[in-house]
């Protein structure tokens, strides 16, 4: 309960019993009056007409008119004369019944009105003595009348009473809501000053205190995200050309070489320049700068147009153009056209062009490659290139193709029915915290069941899906499947699922998204992280963002999955505040200390995890847990 439900409740209580206990002193006080003057009236009434019945010298019929006089002009149950000897000389009574006063008021009350006693003499002779009576139904009447009156005094009182506490209890603890939002904020790992200070001491000291901490992360977090953007920028950038250099290429490799991959494969060119020492002789070692730097304007020039593409300088004279979805023809004609502008940039500094020479190896890659296989082939197409004088110094390899168990279109089939007849199951593999020694959550994979004894693996079918266009729609039959058919997973309470690109882009998939979680999300089992790929989150568009929102407002968590640190600013991991971020292994082991320092500063500031995957073996786990990473995914958790 909160402090103002509990202040309230404590201050409402305390005003209705003193509301009242003042309306049952107050009734009381109007029933005692009644009562002593139901005996007034009767003794006052008792000695008057005693008196005047005296002047009747004991004629009862003058006395009974006077008694039948009083009775009809006031209130009264009865008057009696009785003589000496208490025969009745004369009586007149009343019977009616109080019916304005409810039943359960006279039972509550029940008035007893006393009765009045008076000598009647003549002269020196006393005649008899009179009985008067007053009547209570006048009193229930004023009694009643008094009770509703009183009620309603309350209840108006009151209703003003608790809307001014009310008031004043909102505007009192204004500054306590500031504070309370201020926390609210801090476990959500937001960076908000209050900047309206309370005027209450207590309060103030703890919103300056609040001010001062949320300040200190907040410089915290800015330091780490200073120191990490200006490690990324001497580990992956290129001082003399300003090109990416190697480093960046290894680490951005394993999102081409993946079975899931934007791109069913694409080209390399390997580019090298000989005679560079004795061109550093010719024109001065800052011509031969001026001219790296003509070149690699050359480069980004010819491959701006390839989406994804990466230029990167290798060492002091190889570069290499990594270029998705390029087939080898095209990348012959661009490789020619980069060589000529290279000539021409070389011959205009005055250089022999059979002295410095332009060597370009081709290698047509597929996603099925490893890294070691990419590169392999693309040194070894670049030394037959640089004695392939026949071609200009220009050679193309290209990848052994694996031998395709059916064609695309085959495939295409295939994956429709899938999609028509809901022909998908999950998988899950586990997500291991060996430092707390306990499952951290386990990662959704999809099998395509073509029948009871053929399913082919993510791996599998995820490429020709991809190639054929059906990503978004295997992934829209996926999450449909997921949040209708959420029994089908046991075991686990929680679990994550990776969403790709392709769609999350796709227009209608926010929509299917929104009407699916606001139908579903409440029913799930289970509790469920969606990740999103580094590459989109990064750029924080209002897409992403909505994306984020939606989750969250059906208490679904966001991990980030493919993290390198790409990015030239890192807010974006402080706005919208992902559970963990995963990272290829090789990744986290290839950081010098000062980027993994500065990486966990702003992590740790922010609270999320660090998650390295593709973890295979005990050694590379070991090699994880001596940089602090102690929570993995991959084959290795299958041992451990």
């Amino acid at each position: 309960m909160t402090l103002y439900k509990q202040t309230a409740l404590m201050l409402s209580l305390f005003l209705l019993i003193i509301l009242s206990t003042v309306l049952v002193l107050n009734f009381q006080s109007a029933n005692k009056g009644v009562q002593d003057r139901l005996y007034e009236d009767a003794k006052n009434t008792a000695t008057s007409l005693s008196l005047s019945m005296g002047n009747a010298n004991g004629n009862v019929s003058i006395m009974s008119t006077m008694i039948n006089a009083n009775f009809d002009s006031g209130n009264y149950r009865n008057i009696t004369l009785v003589d000496v000897d208490k025969n009745t000389l004369y009586e007149r009574k009343s019977e009616s019944e109080i019916k304005t006063v409810p039943k359960w008021f006279i039972e509550l009350i029940n008035l007893k009105a006393p009765t009045a006693y008076a000598n009647v003499s003549a002269g020196w002779n006393q005649v008899g003595v009179l009985h008067v009576q007053s009547d209570t139904t006048y009193a229930y009447k004023q009694l009643y009348t008094i009770l509703i009156d009183l009620l309603i005094s309350f209840a108006v009182i009151t209703l003003i009473g608790l809307t001014t506490l009310n008031l004043l209890l909102h505007t009192v603890l204004i500054p306590l809501k500031e504070v309370q939002k201020q926390a609210a904020a801090i476990t959500r790992n937001e960076f908000i000053i209050q900047r309206k200070i309370p005027y209450t001491k207590e309060l103030a000291d703890v919103v300056l205190g609040m001010n001062n901490m949320v300040a200190k992360v907040k410089a915290m977090f800015d330091k780490g995200n200073e120191e990490l953007k200006a490690q990324k920028e001497l580990e992956y950038i290129d001082q003399d050309t300003q090109l990416k250099n190697r480093k960046y290429l290894i680490d951005r490799l394993p999102a081409y070489l993946k079975v899931d991959a934007s791109h069913e494969g694409g080209v390399n060119i390997l580019i090298a320049i000989s005679g560079m020492i004795e061109a550093n002789d010719k024109i001065g070692h800052q011509n031969v700068d001026k001219l790296f730097m003509d070149i690699a304007d050359i480069f980004k020039t010819h491959t701006k147009n390839i989406k994804d593409s990466i230029v990167a300088r290798i060492n002091g004279t190889e570069f290499s153009l990594l270029l998705p979805n390029c087939s080898s023809s095209d990348a012959l004609r661009l490789a020619k056209s980069i060589q000529n502008s290279c000539k021409s940039a070389i011959g205009a500094t005055g250089l022999d062009l059979n002295e410095t020479i332009i060597s370009i190896g081709i290698y047509e890659y597929n996603h099925k490659n490893s890294i070691a296989e990419l590169f392999a082939h693309s040194d070894n197409a670049l030394s037959i290139a640089k004695f392939n004088y026949e071609h200009e110094n220009i050679h193309l390899e290209k990848a052994e193709s694996a031998v395709e168990v059916m064609g695309k279109e085959a495939w295409k089939l295939i994956i429709n029915k899938a999609i028509e007849k809901n022909r998908f199951s999950f998988v899950s593999w586990s997500v291991i915290d060996t430092k707390a020694k306990k499952l951290a959550h386990n990662v959704l994979s999809i099998h395509l069941d073509l029948d009871k004894h053929t399913s082919y693996t993510y791996a599998q079918f995820m490429a020709p899906a991809i190639q054929s266009g059906l990503c978004s729609n295997v992934y829209k039959k996926v999450v449909t499947m997921l949040f209708k058919n959420s029994s089908m997973l046991l075991g686990a309470s929680i679990y994550s699922l990776r969403l790709p690109h392709e769609y999350l882009e796709d227009k209608d998939t926010y929509h299917n998204l929104s009407e699916l979680l606001r139908a579903n999300a409440s029913m799930l089992p289970f509790k469920l992280i969606i990740e999103l790929p580094d590459k989109l989150v990064r750029q924080d568009s209002k897409n992403i963002r909505e994306y984020i929102e939606l989750f969250r407002n059906f208490s679904i968590e966001v991990g980030i999955f493919e993290f390198i640190g790409e990015g030239g600013d890192y807010q974006y991991l402080q706005d919208l505040r992902p559970i963990y971020i995963k990272g290829e292994g090789s990744y986290f082991l290839t950081q010098s200390d000062q980027s993994l320092s500065a990486l966990r500063l702003i992590t740790d500031t922010v609270g999320i995890s660090l998650i390295a995957v593709s973890v295979m073996d005990i050694e590379t786990l070991g090699k994880l847990k001596s940089r602090d990473i102690h929570t993995v995914q991959g084959y290795v958790t299958e041992i451990i």
